[in-house]
């Protein structure tokens, strides 16, 4: 097998976590401009305690300076600045030149959210109501995204003030806001307006300090003075300028689409498994198919099957191919087109990510300050706009939502196919492991079909139900954040369908590789010519039994995969009633005399030696070691599967056997007996913050360590966002620029530096406190 190209959307998502690794250790630091602020810089604050620091360029330290005095210039002049000497929204047509209290009165009426007082001391909500605020990591991502924004030069916001921000992340204040009321039409003005309120010392805005059982909540005010800090002052536009963007819609965005890239990678790997616990015909996933058909997001999933699928045992198709054989010869369509049902999303997961990536960097507030020397030699001038309508990030967020629904539908189906016996080539109904009747899997089952609903619901487009707002000054409004949270709900579910699919794909091959092994052995004994051969008794001769055993057993094989509606003791039966009549009509064909009461006794003993080998092999007997297993895998299954039973120490269920109330009922041991939710919220819970993600991604790395940019998504130096230095670009494939690069030395998204920028001399901040 050639070894496989590099992949648009498996670089993107491995750039973002090499990224985030290097982030994570130190060896990088989170250095904000303005400019090149990533997703995996909003992951590493928001989920893993990195501090972002505010870059002590003096050129950007001189454009925000020059943004603050070329507002008070515009001021001067009586001209008009909305929200600076004139009422909000639909209110606008009022004046005033009471500048500071203007903003007080701004956060007085935007902060209007619901918190609870459960909310306010969780360690007493032992009711489990369900938060009305936003988890802390949403906030910290939006802290960092908004400092980005503001830093940008346009907003007329003083650089203690964002550096007030940023004291909020170093000293582990996390403001408490309102998980509902926005509506991203002026930006996120409501959420943001609390974080406002934290930093101007708001004693009625509560913000959360420490970590762990030391975990507060307090009065921003108290917080402040606890921790030595100052509360800020706010300037004519620096409480509209703090409030009114997208930083809180994108922020949680990016969250969501790093966790909806990996989980997107993950379902190729989880359909490779599927493949192999259905015994499947992959020949779907050569090359060939592809080529004919270009699309990238579909070639690129082929690839990556084919990738994970390398070295397995269970699937024919890449290295061989079944030409021959009875029952279907080609795999259902959830795993034979998942190239082709996956591959579009990828191109809009990838869509979504550059979005996200540009509105990071953006300017989204309003009014904006440009600080350049005008035509007619002013300096400079103020513009109303409209960038806080995040549509874009609604966008992101809808067509993701809408991949991980697909993805989700594509799970369900192939999970429901292994466990029921009729489409499951073979394998146990509910995939019971066991001796006797038992019904292992048809919970989880039944939990695919109530999560792939709830999936379901979930993916129509938030943007559609746009309702006028604001005395209908905000007619069309984005909605970014309600969508960001409603995808957020996706990939969690996506998660945990993840989850089952794994651990009912770990139990499906276990059972398929013990089958190979059983009827492997069954083999051996049936083309025994010896007296220990399962045939002898039968008086025949080597010749004879050569003969008979190549045309039984295959029949043999058949008796056993079809018999699949119980247990392997029933198993057993089938296979003993199936060579009786092949047995007998080669007797009569061969002219061989054997009596009435030998073959009877040949049964007999026929079905002893089955019985005897698939009792050494099936359960109550040793359960199938779990590197035999291992080493039979793809090398993308293989992963997964040691780490769920070797890592994890996820075992084989065995249905009722394993059920800790059975076990405590008849006075048996509990030790190790959980029911099947226990052991699936294990998988669950490593899948999301136990490390099986940075497995998948480390072996992801090593296997497109050759040809893939390191580069991807990194910004370096004055490159912008999405630049490259000049290789491949972002989306790019080998030796082609990707649609996204310019070989200059500033990327798509890129700001040439902030070189000429002049400034007026020293802010001057009208003695307002920072």
């Amino acid at each position: 097998m050639m070894p496989p190209k590099p992949t648009a959307h498996t670089s993107a998502t491995l750039g973002i976590w090499r990224r985030l690794r290097d982030l994570k250790s130190r060896e990088e630091q989170i250095v904000l401009d303005g400019n090149n602020l990533d997703i995996a810089s909003i992951i590493a604050v928001a989920r893993h305690g990195v501090k972002p620091t505010i870059s002590s360029d003096e050129e950007l330290a001189k454009q925000l300076d020059l943004s603050v005095d070329t507002l008070a210039e515009y001021l001067t002049h009586d001209w008009v600045v909305y929200g600076v000497n004139t009422g909000f929204g639909g209110s606008a047509d009022t004046r005033t030149n009471q500048h500071i209290d203007l903003q007080t009165h701004l956060l007085q009426f935007i902060q209007s959210g619901i918190i609870t007082a459960a909310d306010k001391d969780p360690a007493n909500n032992w009711e489990r109501e369900p938060s009305r605020v936003m988890p802390p990591s949403w906030i910290r991502a939006t802290i960092v995204t908004r400092a980005n924004q503001n830093l940008r030069g346009h907003s007329a916001i003083r650089k203690c003030v964002l550096d007030s921000l940023l004291d909020l992340l170093h000293n582990d204040i996390i403001p408490m806001v309102p998980l509902r009321g926005t509506i991203s039409a002026s930006g996120d003005l409501m959420p943001m307006s609390y974080i406002a309120g934290a930093i101007t010392g708001n004693p009625d805005v509560f913000v959360q300090m420490g970590k762990g059982s030391k975990t507060k909540v307090v009065p921003a005010s108290q917080a402040l003075q606890e921790s030595g800090l100052s509360a800020s002052g706010l300037g004519p536009k620096e409480g509209l300028g703090l409030i009114n963007g997208t930083a809180p819609s994108v922020a949680v965005a990016s969250m969501v689409l790093y966790d909806t890239q990996q989980l997107a990678v993950l379902s190729q790997m989880l359909t490779a498994f599927a493949s192999e616990c259905l015994a499947g015909n992959v020949e779907w996933a050569q090359p060939f198919c592809h080529d004919t058909r270009p699309h990238p997001g579909q070639s690129e999933v082929a690839t990556n099957i084919r990738h994970f699928l390398k070295g397995s045992q269970f699937v024919v198709g890449l290295t061989s191919r079944k030409k021959t054989g009875e029952g279907l010869c080609q795999d259902r369509y959830s795993t034979r087109t998942a190239p082709q049902w996956v591959g579009p999303y990828l191109e809009d997961l990838l869509l979504a990510q550059e979005q996200l990536e540009v509105e990071l960097n953006s300017t989204s507030d309003n009014p904006i300050v440009d600080t350049s020397k005008l035509d007619d030699e002013a300096d400079g001038a103020v513009y109303s706009g409209g960038n806080f309508q995040a549509a874009s990030v609604t966008s992101a967020m809808d067509k993701a939502r809408m991949s991980i629904q697909m993805i989700g539908r594509m799970l369900w189906s192939q999970v429901t196919e292994i466990i029921n016996p009729v489409t499951n080539n073979g394998l146990e109904a509910n995939l019971n492991a066991s001796d006797r009747e038992n019904y292992t899997m048809k919970g989880i089952d039944i939990n695919m079909s109530a999560y792939m609903s709830e999936l379901a619901a979930l993916a129509a487009p938030v943007s559609a139900h746009v309702m006028s707002a604001e005395m209908h000054n905000q007619g069309i409004n984005s909605l970014a954040l309600i969508s960001a949270r409603r995808t957020m709900e996706a990939v969690d579910l996506l998660a945990h369908m993840s989850a089952c699919h794994l651990f009912v794909s770990c139990q499906a091959v276990d059972l398929r590789a013990n089958h190979k092994r059983f009827l492997s052995k069954l083999r051996e004994m049936v083309t025994d010519t010896t007296p220990k051969g399962a045939l002898n008794g039968l008086g025949l001769s080597t010749s004879q039994i050569e003969t008979l055993s190549a045309s039984l057993f295959p029949i043999i094989e058949d008796a056993w995969y079809q018999a699949n509606t119980n247990c392997w003791k029933d198993r057993v039966t089938s296979v003993v009633k199936s060579v009786t009549t092949p047995i007998t009509e080669f007797l009569v064909t061969s002219e061989h005399e054997c009596s009435v009461a030998d073959i009877i006794a040949f049964k007999k003993s026929f079905q002893s030696i089955v019985s005897e080998a698939a009792e050494g092999m099936f359960y109550p007997g040793p359960v199938i070691p779990t590197e035999e297993v291992a080493a039979q895998l793809g090398q993308g299954s293989a992963q997964l599967y040691n780490w769920v039973r070797s890592t994890l120490n996820v075992p084989l269920h065995r249905g009722l056997k394993d059920d800790p109330l059975y076990n405590a009922q008849k006075g048996l041991p509990t030790e190790g007996k959980k029911s099947v939710g226990s052991w699936v919220s294990t998988v669950y819970e490593s899948l999301l913050k136990g490390g099986m993600m940075e497995m998948v991604m480390d072996g992801l790395d090593g296997y497109t360590a050759n040809g893939v940019s390191n580069g991807v998504h990194k910004a370096n130096g004055t490159n912008g966002v999405h630049s490259t230095n000049g290789t491949n670009g972002v989306h790019g494939t080998n030796g082609t620029n990707g649609v996204h690069n310019t070989n200059g030395t500033n990327g798509v998204h890129g700001v040439n530096g902030i070189n000429g920028v002049h400034t007026n001399g020293t802010n001057d901040t009208n003695g307002i406190k920072c």
